[in-house]
């Protein structure tokens, strides 16, 4: 291998395990916290006097939503940093992605205290989301770039494979982490600390 595929090759394997483990906590939007909006949350909202239940697929919506609201945001802040000088390395912002991935679980911890065994707003669920999009955004296209600024341009598309194969394992590893809280091995608000600890401890190893 050429002494610059090597350097794609070092990078992505890298940061591979840590993005896959990522995918495996944030994935829980669409796992157990989909599960936690059909059983712990009160879905009826009045609008104008009518009255109606929020179908437990719409908070599935959210998290697109989130993405075509923030990411102009986070493009404004992110030139607002660089023209600073304080814009944060690519690597950088996904350790900071992955950190808030994992305090954004902390919502979830303090929604399973309020709520016990009831049902509580719907609000735990969205805010979830929106801190999980934020970690997202800072994760996502900015580890795609990484990926396409460290390859040879012969090998960027194997390279991209070799990324999106993170995020496949990321899924893979969701369901057998769902499963933790889905079979009940862990409470609820265990569970949602454990989420915690996965996505600051990726963080971390990816700074």
């Amino acid at each position: 291998l050429r002494g610059d595929s090597r350097r794609a090759y070092l990078c992505v394997a890298l940061l591979f395990l840590p993005s896959a483990l990522f995918w495996a906590a944030f994935e829980q939007q669409g796992n157990t916290i989909a599960l936690w909006a059909a059983d712990f949350t009160d879905r009826n909202v009045d609008v104008l006097g009518w009255r109606f239940e929020i179908p437990v697929t719409w908070f599935q919506a959210f998290n697109p939503l989130f993405i075509f609201l923030l990411a102009p945001i986070l493009d404004l802040f992110w030139g607002r940093q660089a023209r600073r000088g304080r814009e944060p390395s690519s690597v950088g912002k996904m350790a900071i992605g992955s950190i808030i991935l994992g305090l954004s679980f902390i919502v979830m911890v303090v929604g399973a205290q309020v709520v016990g065994d009831g049902k509580g707003s719907w609000f735990w669920p969205v805010f979830c989301t929106l801190l999980l999009t934020v970690g997202e955004l800072y994760l996502s296209p900015i580890g795609l770039s990484l990926v396409t600024k460290v390859s040879p341009a012969r090998i960027v598309s194997m390279m991209m494979g070799m990324w999106f194969l993170s995020s496949f394992l990321g899924n893979i590893l969701s369901g057998y982490v769902g499963v933790l809280y889905e079979g009940k091995i862990l409470s609820a608000g265990q569970f949602f600390w454990f989420l915690t600890a996965l996505g600051v401890a990726t963080g971390l190893a990816i700074w």
